[in-house]
């Protein structure tokens, strides 16, 4: 008796979350662009690609556990779309009317409860309809697709018969590849989660064309338009207010990250939701460790400051509504330069402004890193990077090199999938505070670029950069960081200011 009663309630409580009116959901996120910023954007892309499927696929899982995970940012490029697990596809097909050959833009999403990942009970069906385990902001199957500016919104369960049945009059499927992943020597590299779902689609039909899709979505990420523009431009904004709070705050006696957790909090007083990428904030012994390797171990940002050490301070690196940053100040904890680091610092200063006073549309980067590299050679740091000279324990670190752009004239490096080439003067910024380095077109109005000279002496401890972030503009560059101090007695101003104010608090 007790087990049917228990059944009809199950049966009831299903039934009625059947009926109940969804909550309305907004087509897009609540921090995206309107619907025709991102119909344009596609339009874009299937104007350079003419023909094939086009298949671009979202984060296959947004929370992965407590690391803080964004929707992949070529897919929130081309769609404005948070929701996990959906699928952009785009073909061709016949008007109905005419024999015009139109695109079909179709995004496949997931149900209400596929993939939720409700703790507990998990696989229990009564459960997961409960209002506090449900996805709260999924975009689902079936919801109008004009605000979206899409042709259709289907369930994921009709991707792969919808794509077999698109791919079988069309021989190429563009999608992002992705790279190989690292294995020890010896044994074959696996797959990325891009690569081995390219692979798997392009096998529902014999014989189709796979090419990388990415190559056309970073051309087009390259140029920022207004919205995201204002978007950086908030975001760089933010980062400034943390770095000057970071200047007034940094003293001897002060732990590396107490300066990290400072410039978050003000990032979030100001309104960014999270920071661009970890912390770099290094100081004494870390300044000599480039902070790809630093980064290897859990305390990083570990190191007790001491009177007369520089603060290397590469954590200007608020994000806003999807959009990232990455400036990049040195300071000296004692709160005035030394005059050998004054004398470096100028040094690396004058490099940046030179490159910086190069930008304008119609330059290429590599004479705007030329610009930088020139001004090294200028001071005669140029043969303390010769290792043969210099020995491997005190050869000197300039980026970016005179001997690599000036004497041997070598022209911009590749940089390889893992960030493996010769270091020159940035990269641009947008939705990832690491947006591509395409340096084979000339500068355009749009771009936004880091100029971001750095030096490094051994022997002395010394280790500088000083990172901007510049738009270009029709007329020549703005600089989007520009609040924030950088020469040496603005720095020395705002953290005696910073001493001022804590004398007077304790009072």
């Amino acid at each position: 008796m007790i087990r049917h009663r228990i059944c009809w309630i199950s049966l009831f409580c299903l039934l009625a979350s059947a009926n109940w009116p969804s909550r309305p959901l907004g087509a897009q996120s609540d921090i995206a662009f309107p619907a025709q910023v991102y119909a344009g954007r596609r339009g874009a892309l299937l104007d350079q690609l003419r023909e094939g499927v086009v298949v671009i696929p979202g984060r296959y899982l947004i929370s992965p556990g407590d690391e803080p995970v964004k929707q992949d940012p070529d897919f929130w490029y081309l769609t404005g779309v948070e929701s996990p697990y959906a699928v952009l596809v785009m073909h061709q097909v016949t008007a109905p009317s005419t024999s015009r050959r139109i695109w079909r833009t179709s995004l496949f999403m997931p149900s209400e409860f596929q993939f939720a990942g409700g703790q507990f009970p998990m696989s229990d069906t009564l459960f997961r309809h409960a209002p506090w385990n449900r996805p709260r902001n999924r975009l689902l199957p079936g919801a109008t697709a004009s605000p979206l500016g899409m042709t259709e919104v289907l369930p994921l369960d009709s991707l792969v018969p919808r794509l077999r049945a698109a791919l079988e009059s069309r021989r190429i499927l563009y999608m992002p590849t992705g790279a190989l992943m690292y294995a020890p020597p010896g044994l074959a590299a696996p797959l990325t989660h891009e690569a081995q779902l390219s692979r798997n689609i392009a096998s529902l039909v014999p014989d189709v064309e796979l090419r990388d899709v990415r190559p056309f979505v970073a051309r087009l990420r390259a140029i920022k338009d207004s919205y995201e523009i204002a978007a950086l431009r908030e975001a760089a904004r933010i980062s400034g207010v943390g770095m000057i709070e970071a200047m007034r705050a940094a003293r001897p006696g002060m732990n590396d990250r107490e300066i990290g957790g400072l410039m978050e909090y003000v990032w979030k007083r100001e309104g960014s939701q999270r920071p661009s990428f970890t912390p770099i904030v290094m100081s004494g012994p870390n300044l000599m460790t480039l902070f790809t390797l630093q980064r290897e171990r859990y305390n990083a940002v570990n190191n007790v400051m001491k009177a007369g050490d520089l603060l290397f301070i590469d954590y200007g690196a608020a994000e806003w509504n999807m959009y990232g940053s990455d400036l990049c100040r040195t300071i000296p904890v004692s709160g005035r330069f030394t005059p050998e680091q004054r004398k470096y610092y100028d040094i690396v200063l004058e490099a940046q402004e030179a490159a910086i006073a190069h930008i304008r549309p119609g330059v290429r980067m590599v004479d705007v890193i030329k610009r930088a590299a020139g001004v090294f050679q200028q001071h005669a740091l140029q043969p303390n990077e010769d290792i043969a000279r210099m020995g491997v324990d005190r050869v000197w670190g300039l980026m970016p090199s005179p001997t690599h752009y000036l004497t041997r004239n070598a022209g911009i490096t590749r940089y390889s999938a893992a960030g493996f080439g010769v270091r020159d003067i940035g990269h641009m910024v947008g939705l990832e505070a690491t947006d591509g380095r395409d340096w084979s077109r000339p500068l355009e109005a749009g771009m936004v670029v880091t100029i971001e000279p750095k030096l490094y002496i051994p022997e002395l401890g010394i280790a500088i950069m000083i990172e901007d972030e510049i738009l270009v503009t029709l007329s020549g560059h703005e600089n989007l960081s520009a609040t924030v101090p950088k020469r040496a007695i603005d720095i020395e101003r705002v953290m005696a200011e910073g001493r001022r104010a804590r004398a007077w608090e304790r009072r």
